[in-house]
């Protein structure tokens, strides 16, 4: 059991925190800071106990979740009594090694059958920080059937599309077009904008390789770290330069020459502090002068 909980400053100020009730708040500081909270941000606290710790009927409680839902505050799963606080390791996150095998047991005790069990995996690999490379291995391994849904997903959309497509072009009547709601909120850009992320993600990637020697791969862990800040607003200017800065700074020194990875280069709030110390022009980083 944790002795403290912590809570972001900018947390009441938050534009989502301001449009929910007062309930949905106090439920949502009760979650960050009582004695079921732990350094991951998802753990089982059934409705009962949250009832009887705030003097709320099960009515009150539900509904609070359900508005902190609606923000995309957190998932909560009432069959099994789970919940998963979206942004939890973002404002708290994994700063050694032993937190990082903490979280590890963590991660093992939340039942596989939750309905957020696959967001949970991805902010994992996000926030990637001091996890042990092993885990992290396993991560990718079962992220991999999610990503294959959506994959089946996206395909299922395009034959929709296309079906429609022809429904259209046929000149039948629109009361026999089953998807056309579908049809009409379907992004034609999007397929096209997640190709191009990856190829940049690729170039980051192997520029990163070029200035330290290594050999990453093109695993979805490595790629998705840098997907993550470009899809933020950073540039692929902005990580090759960070890339070249680190490399400079880092190379020489055997312990922090460690550091020269995708999970620590890219890690969402390290990045941050990186691309805030950049003082060298760009070309530096297109050349990669030393």
């Amino acid at each position: 059991m944790r002795k403290y909980g912590s809570v972001h400053t900018k947390f009441w100020t938050h534009p989502n925190i301001q449009t929910i009730s007062d309930q949905a708040k106090l439920l949502a500081m009760y979650l960050l800071s009582s004695s079921h909270t732990n350094m991951l941000g998802c753990f089982r606290v059934p409705v009962g106990y949250i009832a009887e710790d705030l003097k709320w009927s099960f009515e009150t409680v539900l509904k609070a979740f359900d508005e902190l839902s609606d923000i995309n505050y957190l998932t909560y799963d009432a069959k099994h009594s789970w919940v998963f606080i979206h942004s939890f390791l973002k404002y708290n996150p994994i700063v050694n090694p032993n937190q990082g095998t903490s979280i590890t047991k963590l991660f093992y005790d939340v039942p596989k059958q939750v309905k957020f069990i696959s967001q949970l995996i991805n902010c994992l690999i996000e926030h990637n920080e001091f996890l042990p490379e092993a885990f992290l291995d396993t991560l990718e391994t079962l992220s991999q059937p999610f990503r294959n849904q959506d994959q089946e997903q996206e395909q299922n959309q395009d034959q929709d599309q296309k079906q429609n497509q022809e429904l259209i072009m046929s000149g039948k009547p629109d009361d026999v077009l089953p998807n056309q709601f579908v049809f009409e909120k379907q992004n034609p850009e999007a397929k096209q904008n997640r190709k191009l992320l990856k190829t940049q993600a690729l170039d980051v990637l192997q520029f990163l390789n070029e200035k330290t020697g290594r050999g990453y791969r093109a695993s979805d862990i490595n790629l998705n770290l840098i997907i993550a800040r470009l899809k933020s607003g950073f540039s692929v200017m902005d990580c090759r330069q960070v890339i070249a800065k680190k490399n400079r700074e880092w190379k020489g020194d055997s312990k922090m020459s460690e550091y020269l990875r995708p999970a620590t280069l890219f890690n969402p709030t390290k990045f941050e502090q990186y691309v805030g110390e950049l003082v060298i022009p760009k070309e530096e980083a297109i050349n990669g002068i030393n």
